[in-house]
């Protein structure tokens, strides 16, 4: 037989959870305060950024979980993020995977990257500045659509205005190759790696949404 919990256990058990429904109370009026999310033209909201999650949900769809102010409760909706966390824990981390078929393929490629928090934290920012300033020109990402898609020649691409002399084109390219953004499919044909396909349409969709 369980011993009869003392007046002070009791007393003691009350009080967490008083403290506990103050708790929930308080985050439910912050939720509800004006400023706590923004509608858009589109009829959507986001949440603020106490609470980051990615906008184009309904509003209900990104209230936090009781246990983490920061995690979207809805793990239908954010279940990569619910993933993420159930894997890596509460210290967290940031990874990016894709799976998908490029245009022409006879296949899909499939990737994944991430590092946890700590990993991140050994991070020089500083190291992603080539990579990056290769694709910081709109002529560029274009070449690449236009690559990604299919056309894989500089005859081709030369085609379309946009990309400008054979000169011009050949100088985006070759910048993009040395990056790693481009390959050489064979003598003349370039290509998106499959290892930068899904970095590649990662930074896109970071960029756009």
């Amino acid at each position: 037989m369980e011993p009869t919990p003392s007046a002070e256990d009791r007393l003691s058990a009350l009080e967490q959870r008083v403290a506990e429904l103050e708790a929930a109370a308080a985050e439910s009026s912050a939720l509800q305060e004006p400023g706590a999310t923004q509608q858009k033209a589109d009829g959507t909201s986001s949440v603020r950024a106490e609470s980051p999650a990615p906008s184009g949900f309904p509003e209900s769809s990104v209230q936090p979980s009781a246990g983490n102010t920061a995690l979207p409760g809805d793990a239908e909706t954010f279940w990569a993020l619910h993933g993420l966390v159930d894997h890596l824990g509460e210290e967290g981390g940031v990874t990016y995977t894709g799976y998908t078929t490029p245009p022409g393929c006879s296949g899909p490629v499939a990737w994944q990257m991430g590092l946890s928090s700590a990993g991140l934290a050994q991070i020089d920012f500083a190291e992603a500045a080539g990579s990056l300033a290769a694709l910081g020109h709109p002529v560029r990402l274009q070449l690449l659509q236009a690559i990604y898609e299919g056309t894989s020649t500089v005859a081709e691409l030369g085609k379309d205005e946009r990309f400008g002399t054979t000169g011009q084109i050949y100088h985006h390219v070759h910048a993009l190759a040395g990056a790693g953004w481009l390959e050489s499919a064979r003598r003349g044909h370039w290509r998106v790696p499959a290892q930068r396909v899904v970095p590649l349409l990662t930074l896109v969709l970071i960029g756009t949404h």
